[in-house]
């Protein structure tokens, strides 16, 4: 399943739930449940905590990218963050038992709606047609950063003020517990500015797979958060409450979109590390650490432990002959090759261009000759599509000695009879370095192994077209 189509799924999902645990609360929203003095502070610390590490990641994807519509992300979810600091001063009980600085309570719902309906119609507003210009060159990215900072938080800090100075002008919203004229008053303008900008979000988005997709989500679950909030007619009530809880959700669904995403980058980054992209099997790097630990634990548990390294034979002529692409192909089959003929304890490698090892633990160098005869005899036996006919090749084996001080020493020594089986013509084994015997010689080892490809026609390395 590609990550689009799971992308896509789990934004459904969880709008889905979202809709309709306010289309269950709805008809009970006006039940009044009584004050929680905890709960209001609790919700605007997270919503706090949500939003700091929003604004950061955010803008740090902006400074790698230079994408303005992660600049304008940024920008709400700092609106968000200062919003929700005034209506923190503002709201009784949270900061103290009477708003302090001169604020008032009837400031507070202002300050919500200001909130709520401000940072899903900046985050949709990020998203809108007009948001991508092409992307920003680097030098520029800090300073207009910076500067847009700044502007955004003077335009919030200086709604709060205007709220503040002119609190006793303003209508009262909030009539002891009452929010009704709250509803009637800004819910004909909040509620078409949220809808319209989840519509343009969502048609922006789509096709989208990154933590970006969630934008949508995280307006939808504001718009459900103010259809609650005016519906419930009273503080305190059912329909608040549940409120307040999707306002946590609404400030987190991107963030933990953006975590998510940052784990599956995180996990494959170490598994490019670590493993060959093509075959999957482990890289150099890979295999020499995993060898040098096996090699450790067999010192250690005085248990014998083998090598054997094998690089296909005329190789080269494949990609000359059916191009780089049936390479690929090749290379691809010959690992599925080892991994469904060696154990699972086996450490298999792929060193780099077509040469391949397998480590061994628990095997002396008669096992090692055993595998490397299966995987010989595997490799002739099997027929790849991309080529049309099988491939050989050469293979050399070793065994853990009390002079091997390093993994290298072992798989060097594995290597160098590697070389001498394809001096020896190919499609062999060899157990000895490629100086030893003299040149032309085979050993008993060898010849057991030789022989059975010596008494048919061999394979043809490449087959007709």
């Amino acid at each position: 399943m590609s990550v689009l189509v799971r992308t896509q799924r789990s934004t459904l999902l969880v709008s889905s739930i979202a809709v309709l645990a306010t289309l269950l609360v709805l008809p009970l929203g006006s039940h009044h449940m009584g004050p929680t003095t905890s709960f209001v502070p609790a919700v605007l610390a997270t919503v706090a905590c949500f939003d700091i590490m929003s604004v950061w990641l955010l803008a740090g994807e902006y400074l790698d990218t230079g994408d303005r519509r992660m600049l304008g992300m940024t920008l709400a979810y700092l609106w968000s963050l200062l919003l929700m600091g005034g209506y923190a001063l503002a709201f009784p009980g949270v900061v103290a038992s009477h708003p302090p600085l001169a604020v008032t309570a009837s400031v507070a719902p202002y300050l919500y709606v200001g909130w709520h309906a401000g940072f899903p119609v900046l985050l949709g507003a990020a998203w809108a047609p007009w948001s991508y210009l092409g992307g920003i060159e680097h030098r520029r990215r800090a300073p207009l950063l910076a500067g847009a900072v700044a502007a955004m938080s003077a335009a919030a800090l200086l709604t709060v003020a205007a709220c503040v100075l002119f609190a006793r002008r303003l209508p009262v919203l909030i009539h002891g517990l009452d929010t009704s004229s709250m509803a009637k008053v800004t819910a004909p303008v909040a509620l078409p500015l949220v809808l319209a900008s989840l519509l343009v979000c969502t048609r922006a988005v789509r096709g989208r797979a990154g933590p970006e997709r969630w934008s949508s989500v995280a307006i939808l679950v504001c718009l459900c958060d103010l259809c609650l909030t005016y519906s419930s007619r009273y503080r305190y009530s059912l329909g608040w409450y549940t409120g307040r809880t999707l306002t946590v959700a609404a400030s987190a669904v991107v963030l933990i979109a953006m975590l998510a995403s940052f784990r599956r980058l995180k996990a494959a980054a170490e598994f490019n590390a670590a493993y060959d992209g093509l075959t999957a099997l482990a890289n150099r790097r890979s295999a020499y650490d995993s060898a040098a630990a096996l090699i450790s634990r067999a010192r250690r548990l005085g248990t014998p432990l083998s090598v054997v390294m094998f690089d296909l034979d005329k190789f080269k002529q494949i990609n000359d002959s059916y191009g780089h692409a049936a390479g690929d192909e090749v290379l691809r089959c010959v690992a599925s090759t080892v991994r469904a003929t060696v154990r699972d304890s086996d450490l298999s490698a792929r060193l780099g261009g077509e040469e391949f090892a397998v480590v061994l633990p628990d095997a002396d160098l008669q096992d090692a000759r055993l595998v490397a005869e299966r995987l010989r005899t595997q490799l002739r036996a099997r027929t790849i599509p991309a080529i049309g006919c099988s491939v050989t090749a050469s293979f050399g084996i070793a065994e853990l000695q009390p002079d091997d001080v390093t993994a290298e020493n072992l798989l060097h020594r594995a290597d160098q009879a590697m070389y001498r089986a394809k001096a020896l013509g190919r499609d062999q084994i060899s157990d000895r370095p490629a100086d030893l015997p003299a040149a032309g010689e085979r050993t008993a080892g060898e010849r057991t192994a030789a022989e059975p490809a010596a008494a048919e026609p061999a394979v043809p390395l490449v087959g007709a077209r």
